[in-house]
């Protein structure tokens, strides 16, 4: 099974992680680490444990990093450019975690990234008058 981490600045990724509960009724295989009071040097070696696991190294993992350019993303993008098993989308917001939830059986890491990704976008509307929603 394709893990997730949820890499956040506070306490994002364990809300979504609730959220996800609360609709799906599951959270296996989904992973929160909050980066709060956190060296780079800690949420690295963190995040490499999660990586790491038997489980994640055999099926992949994708990273969701909270921010873009930010100490999540920096971490998580540097850890996934060294292992062929870890893909990194910057971002979290639920769309994209009941995406990765309900896909990663039926899709391959790198499709299921791409997957994430769009999902993460088409799960952002403008309200009315939006046409494209």
């Amino acid at each position: 099974m394709k893990h997730a981490i949820l890499l956040t600045h506070g306490p994002i990724g364990d809300a979504l992680i609730e959220a996800v509960r609360g609709i799906m009724g599951l959270d296996e295989g989904l992973h929160a680490l909050s980066v709060t009071d956190m060296s780079i040097a800690e949420i690295s070696s963190r995040l490499e444990s999660l990586v790491s696991g038997p489980e994640e190294k055999q099926d992949g993992v994708i990273i969701m990093a909270s921010l873009r350019g930010g100490s999540c993303w920096n971490v998580a993008a540097s850890i996934g450019s060294v292992r062929v098993n870890v893909r990194v989308v910057s971002g979290v917001n639920l769309p994209m975690v009941l995406s990765f939830v309900t896909k990663r059986q039926d899709l391959e890491l790198d499709a299921l990234a791409e997957e994430v990704q769009q999902d993460a976008r088409r799960g952002i509307c403008l309200a009315a008058p939006c046409a494209g929603c």
